[in-house]
This record gives C-alpha cells, structure tokens and sequence, in this order.
C-alpha cells in the first residue's frame, strides 16, 4: 500500500515539475568565454508543445549560431548585446494569437513587445536586447495550441533571430 502510495506521490511531484516552465539560467557557466565578434544567429522550425503558460518549444534548428538558444526551451538568452531582428510565424487557433515577449536581465516579468492577429500570422521586429535579457514567444489564448491542419508535411512555425548590430 505504502509503495503504491509513494508512486502515486512521485508522479504528481513530476507532473507538476512538466508543468512549470523552464527558464535557462541568465548566465550560465558554459556562456562565460563567449566570442561576441562573430555572427550571432538562429531559426528553429516546428512546433513540438507548448508549455502550460504559453511558452511555444520547437521541433528543429535549421541554423544555431547562437550559444544560448534553446529550442527545447524555447528561450533565447543574450549574452552578447546588441540590436536584434526576431522573426516569427505561426497558424494558430482562432482564439490565439502569437506574442514575442522580453525579459530584461533583472525583471521578472514577460513584457509583450509585437503579436499576430488572433488565428496566427508572422511579424519581424528590431529589437535592443543587453546581456542577460531573455526573448521568447507566447501563445496567448484560451487553447495554447497551435492550428496544425495548414502544415500537411511543411513547417509554418517558426522563430529566429539574429544579431545585426553589436553595442
């Protein structure tokens, strides 16, 4: 009976854990001899999950070029500043809209900074990020999901960024 108690205890103790959005730590050890002089860039395709507040995890890198780019997360980490381009696109749900949020290197919120209409779409922005802030994308609406019957074998998630300046 206690056995069988222990396990039932262990697996909601990891179901909680999925549930909780991981966030890579702002500056971890393996980013400390970063070479910020070379290109800095990266494009995942495909959407695999979307954790329970929205945060959208990708399939695949095409191009990673970028030490602190997680797909598996779904989190970019800057550890070299600069002006950023991030693109990203997406067919969702027609309650659900796409939304590029940034965590400055000392906040603890996710500021919105440009969305899709709701359904989906793609949006580009240039975007100032320091050491440390974090950029990821959102789902915002009642199915956290995305609309996969446009897919049929061709990715339409994505998301990339790259840097265009150095400051």
């Amino acid at each position: 009976m206690h056995k069988t108690s222990g396990l039932w205890f262990f697996a909601l103790l990891w179901s909680v854990g999925l549930a909780v959005t991981p966030i890579p730590s702002r500056s971890p050890d393996k980013n400390n001899n970063v070479d910020c002089t070379g290109p800095i860039a990266f494009t995942s395709t495909g959407s695999i999950s979307v954790h329970s507040t929205g945060l959208v995890v990708y399939k695949q890198n095409v191009v990673n070029l970028a030490v602190t780019w997680d797909r598996e997360v779904g989190v970019y980490t800057c550890v070299c500043s600069g002006l950023y381009q991030f693109s990203f696109s997406g067919s969702t749900e027609e309650n659900t809209r796409m939304v590029l949020k940034k965590r400055l290197n000392n906040g603890k919120q996710w500021t919105p900074i440009i969305a899709t209409k709701p359904g989906g779409g793609s949006a580009t922005i240039f975007l100032e990020v320091e050491s440390g802030d974090q950029v990821a994308v959102y789902l915002d609406g009642n199915t956290k999901k995305f609309n996969t019957r446009h897919e049929q074998g061709v990715e339409v998630t994505s998301f990339s960024g790259y840097r265009i300046a150095k400051s």
